[in-house]
């Protein structure tokens, strides 16, 4: 990888490394804002080291959601959906 201080591939995304890849998880989710990923896919589309960094994290994504097929019970959702209301119900006092 390159040096975590300096920018590699396109300068001009104004991504580093080091935020490329703490931030891969939220890219691969879709869950950063338009610009921020814009960035990001400028990143990655000029930085070898970030692309396979990136190819891998997919890889291991698909293999988790392939060999997780099983479905929570439905108590387990009432609980869990019970724990937060409750929760919310004690922010909001």
């Amino acid at each position: 990888m390159t040096n975590e201080s300096t920018p590699c591939g396109s300068s001009a995304s104004g991504v580093e490394c080091r935020e490329a890849l703490d931030r891969l998880f939220e890219y691969l989710d879709e869950e950063l804002p338009d610009a921020d990923a814009a960035r990001m896919r400028a990143h990655i589309e000029d930085c070898a080291p970030c692309l396979q960094e990136l190819g891998i994290e997919e890889h291991v994504k698909m293999l988790v959601r392939r060999s997780c097929t099983e479905e929570a019970p439905a108590k387990l959702h009432l609980r869990i959906l019970e724990q937060i209301t409750v929760l919310r119900e004690s922010f909001e006092h």
